[in-house]
């Protein structure tokens, strides 16, 4: 006759089982798949705002061209009674053009770095700045600047920070 296999009805001795962490210790959340993911999505988005700011700032570049254009007196009088402009008024506009461009090229390129530090998830407090940054862009850099806001707020994602700047990697 055939015996029945030993099937032990005891636990080793040594084996510990997961218990509730004690009263008072709130349980720390931990980073997951979906933090990392939603970090890749938002370093990708930070690419592609900080080229379409950069190709934005090219058209400070018309505004330099107009103005120079009218301070050396290249723009006659079309069929007014007035001469040409001042020159002093295609100085202003130059430079409120270089203005313009040289404070959205400083945006894309912060953008594109955020993007970078995003990927490799370091320099927290700076992304969160340049996402600040992003919401006075309405509507595409208001909607980047709070889905960053509200991803690096999480606790998870700080605790990913953190175990990256410990660890290094």
């Amino acid at each position: 006759m055939l015996e029945p296999p030993h099937v032990n009805q005891y636990p080793p001795p040594n084996v510990q089982y997961a218990q509730p962490p004690p009263q008072g210790y709130p349980q720390q959340p931990m980073p997951g798949a979906e933090d990392e993911g939603h970090l890749n999505t938002l370093a990708i988005c930070h690419f592609i705002y900080g080229g379409l700011v950069g190709l934005g700032g090219l058209f400070g570049i018309i505004y330099v061209a107009l103005g120079l254009f009218m301070a050396a007196g290249s723009m006659g009088a079309s069929g007014g009674a007035g001469g040409p402009p001042p020159a002093a008024v295609g100085g202003i506009l130059a430079a409120i053009g270089g203005f313009i461009t040289l404070f959205l090229w400083a945006l894309a390129g912060c953008v594109v770095y955020s993007g970078l530090s995003l990927r490799r998830r370091r320099r927290r407090v700076f992304s969160i700045v340049v996402a600040c940054f992003c919401c006075m862009n309405i509507p595409l850099g208001t909607a980047l600047g709070v889905f960053t806001l509200l991803v690096l707020a999480r606790e998870s994602v700080k605790r990913l920070y953190e175990r990256i700047a410990y660890y290094g990697s």
